[in-house]
């Protein structure tokens, strides 16, 4: 990752990017073998490579952010077999969109295909499994990322921020996190006046971790989640999902109650034994998230304001918001969306 950089066009899942040379953008294409294995082995320090490249071998790599966030593209025509060292210094987060991936980590074995979501164990050694692998990625420096969390009152444990598992907590979670990145790369990686300014990128960076620590289950102390999330019963699950993709509707107990298989009486029992809180009061953290997420990305200039905001969330007493708000996340909400 480097300082910010032109913006690149991100095509979607499944298309090939046309301008893999564009000088704008930081990246190659290469259709020899030695040269792509001697990249990927520096970049993602890999070891033991086990290729198996046919005749129409090819493989390009493209970036652009900068030093705090960074998206790109990789793909790699064929198959290959290879072990990783550890990559403290970011996260990456990733999906598939061509081929196959496959990933072990002495915990979990993962098998990825087109559309999944995954994010790299940054802190154990690994297996990879390619094939005929295409992935949209996305990198967060982790020195920047806990420094974010440490604004958001969000606390790391002293060995620092970990994810805990490959796989999104809830495909709605998982969701969001790509509807987050959508954003940042429609409305400001290919935007370069956005690009140019550095509360912009700044904004973009904080809806990004946001969303990454909500999305993946990390060893973060304060987002709300048991950290256990696994062993929760199917139907609070259920619910919690259903309140995550639903928050921005018109829903209250009784359709999370559905959602979840319960009657809304043993919804509000599961949620005390399990959570210990309300279905409803984990509704408003998700929107009280939601609208955290849009002030971060709102401009006063174009007429977006606390009240507006706020309403489209739900919440229709301003200062009960900016109470919620400023308990929720440390500051005013005012400041989130000036800042």
């Amino acid at each position: 990752m480097a300082s910010p950089a032109t913006p690149m066009a991100w095509t979607r899942a499944g298309s090939r990017r046309p301008d893999f040379d564009d000088p704008r953008v930081r990246g190659v294409e290469t259709a020899d073998p030695a040269v792509a294995h001697s990249i990927i082995s520096r970049i993602y320090r890999l070891r033991d490579l086990t290729p198996e490249a046919g005749p129409d071998f090819s493989f390009g790599r493209v970036v652009s952010g900068d030093d705090r966030f960074a998206m790109g593209q990789i793909h790699y025509r064929g198959r290959l077999h290879a072990v990783s060292e550890p990559l403290p210094e970011f996260f990456c987060i990733s999906r598939v969109l061509g081929g196959r991936y496959g990933l072990a980590d002495g915990r979990a074995d993962l098998r990825a295909q087109t559309g999944d979501r995954f994010v790299f164990p940054s802190d154990r050694v690994k297996e990879h499994r390619w094939d005929d692998m295409h992935l949209g990625q996305v990198m967060l420096d982790r020195a920047a990322v806990e420094r974010e969390l440490a604004g958001l009152s969000l606390a790391t444990p002293p060995e620092g921020l970990q994810t805990l598992a490959m796989e999104p907590v809830s495909e709605a979670l998982g969701e969001h996190w790509g509807s987050t990145t959508r954003h940042v790369l429609d409305g400001v990686l290919s935007n370069d006046a956005a690009m140019a300014s550095p509360l912009v990128r700044s904004a973009a960076f904080r809806s990004l971790v946001t969303a990454f620590v909500e999305a993946y289950d990390t060893n973060v102390v304060g987002t709300g989640r048991s950290s256990d999330a696994r062993a929760l019963p199917s139907t609070v699950r259920r619910a919690l999902a259903f309140v995550e993709e639903h928050a921005h509707d018109d829903i209250g107990i009784v359709e999370i109650a559905e959602a979840a298989r319960l009657t809304p009486r043993g919804l509000q029992l599961a949620f005390r034994r399990h959570l210990d809180t309300t279905p409803m009061a984990a509704l408003r953290a998700a929107r009280l998230r939601g609208a955290h997420a849009d002030l971060m990305l709102g401009d006063p200039t174009l007429g977006h304001t606390v009240a507006g905001i706020a309403l489209s969330w739900g919440f229709a007493n301003p200062g009960r918001f900016a109470a919620l708000y400023s308990t929720q996340f440390g500051r005013a909400p005012r400041e989130t969306l000036e800042s």
